[in-house]
């Protein structure tokens, strides 16, 4: 494994909200070291939950309206947000039938790392650091919460349902839910200087997929424990701290009833569910790792000597396989059997010798071992929902 070999900014590292992932990118180059430049956070200072609602669900009505739909969503089809082609324009398209997907909507350039909320309404991120929530159904747009600067800010998940949210503020973690409103459940310790590893770094926020738990597994915040750990499970009906860790990354929620995996920085998968804690499973040093939408499987990068590779874990046998073919690395699930990655080969002449994109995506069926070229050229989310937030802002 390759580690400890970039540091990135703020403004690169596809972690914050107001940003995008790797697999959200036009398969552009890596990111250059650079150092990280922190910002005050405007949270409350408090380390408890405030009782004290400042809003409530669905937010404040207005805030750019930056969708725009050419045709209705049809019920029930399966849609992703991405990128087609050449094209720079973000998209909400239709590939229910992958042979005649059809762009539906196309957002505004203004529109920052948009998600879906439900198949008819979608979120994103404003330069002013506004979060929206667009309904494309009701042509109404609303402002979820306006955020800070700071390393994560800015990052949010939806609950299965829409009705409830938690994002990051700065340093505080805010969970809205129709019954109590806008409450701070804490506040992490401030993001010190220091550069990121891309291979290590992570801020992963997600509702589990059957809306219990909220997780926060992230490595930034570092250094509090219990209510201000910087790895946190906490019940999505009041906010309650269930369990918490530290030295843990790149999360990911899988397998039905809800688990929670994720890895310590040596290599060694860990998982956590509400009937036996936490548990160990077995060594793999995955990175952004995806779960299928039934929770089977989970899809991550691995690295090599010289370019990345794309495996699969199956939840049920904690065993992994590797059948896609090699130089492939940001892997998307679009169906329990259909993945979206992105292509590379060997660069000798970038920085550290890492890998560059190739231009071309692929699709791969795991149940027919087979890969196809991809018209999406870049992916930044999928409905339905598909175990996890959208690539990187998780």
């Amino acid at each position: 494994m390759l580690l400890g070999r970039v540091a990135v900014a703020v403004g690169l590292l596809a972690l914050s909200a107001c940003s995008l992932s790797p697999s959200s990118s036009k398969t552009s180059p890596r990111p250059t070291a650079q150092p990280i430049v922190t910002a005050s956070a405007t949270a409350s200072p408090t380390a408890g939950a405030s009782d004290s609602p400042s809003s409530s669900p669905p937010g404040t009505p207005g805030g750019a309206g930056l969708v725009r739909c050419d045709a209705a969503i049809p019920a029930g089809d399966n849609l992703v947000i991405g990128r087609v082609g050449e094209d720079s324009t973000i998209v909400v398209r239709d590939i229910q039938d992958p042979a005649n997907a059809k762009t539906l909507c196309r957002f505004d350039s203004g529109a920052q790392s948009p998600q879906f909320v439900t198949a008819t309404q979608v979120a994103y991120a404003t330069a002013s650091r506004q979060l929206i929530k667009a309904d494309i159904a009701a042509g109404t747009t609303a402002v979820l919460a306006t955020v800070g600067d700071g390393f994560g800010s800015g990052q949010l998940s939806f609950s299965p349902d829409g009705k409830s949210y938690t994002y990051l503020d700065g340093n505080a973690w805010h969970l809205v839910t129709p019954s109590s409103g806008n409450r701070v459940l804490t506040t992490l310790p401030p993001v010190p200087a220091r550069g990121l590893n891309p291979d290590e770094d992570d801020v992963f926020l997600s509702y589990s997929p059957d809306g219990l738990y909220i997780a926060l597994v992230q490595t930034v915040h570092t250094g509090g424990t219990g209510q201000t750990a910087p790895v946190q499970v906490r019940k999505a009906s009041d906010g309650a701290l269930v369990y918490s860790t530290s030295g843990m990354t790149m999360g990911v929620w899988a397998s039905v009833p809800s688990r929670l995996f994720f890895r310590d920085l040596a290599g060694t998968v860990h998982r956590w569910d509400s009937s036996t804690g936490a548990s160990t499973m077995l060594p793999l040093h995955w990175i952004r790792p995806k779960a299928s939408p039934d929770g089977r499987w989970i899809a991550y990068t691995f690295r090599t000597s010289n370019v990345d590779g794309v495996g699969y874990y199956s939840v049920q046998g904690n065993a992994v396989s590797n059948t896609s073919p090699p130089a492939r690395s940001s892997p998307r699930f679009l169906t329990n059997d259909l993945i979206w990655y992105i292509g590379e080969k060997p660069c000798d002449t970038c920085f550290g010798g890492l890998p560059t994109p190739t231009g071309l995506t692929y699709i791969y069926s795991i149940a027919g071992a087979s890969e196809v070229v991809s018209r999406l050229s870049g992916l930044l989310d999928v409905w339905p929902r598909t175990g996890g937030p959208p690539a990187g802002v998780g």
